[in-house]
């Protein structure tokens, strides 16, 4: 699992967790749950230690991912910025990582 994702858990409002948990259940058990909760907002957080929003929670339709690494998430390109001091070192690793693991997929795909 992505650790954004992981770290939502955490924070889940009822609609990201039945919706978790429904997609690893292979049971009918939570399609009632399911049909009660759909309409809440799903919510993430923001990455920017801090975000001026309760919680740091905003809803994750609205977010914005990092376009270079695509592991951290912000609730405005205010935030991003203020974050980016402290994310740029972790962001150049995780793209370079993400790179090379393109790179090794890409080779594999071509073999096959």
């Amino acid at each position: 699992l992505h650790l954004q994702k992981l770290m939502e858990l955490l924070i889940a409002d009822d609609h990201t967790l039945v919706s978790f948990f429904r997609k690893r259940i292979t049971c009918s058990c939570l399609d009632k749950k399911h049909k009660e909760v759909k309409s809440i907002k799903k919510m993430g957080f923001c990455n920017n230690d801090n975000c001026p929003l309760p919680g740091r929670k905003v809803e994750r339709s609205k977010m914005l991912c990092c376009t270079r690494c695509g592991d951290h998430y912000y609730c405005s390109r205010d935030c991003q910025k203020a974050a980016w001091s402290e994310h740029r070192e972790e962001c150049k690793i995780r793209a370079e990582k993400n790179a090379k693991f393109e790179r090794i997929r890409d080779h594999v795909h071509d073999s096959v």
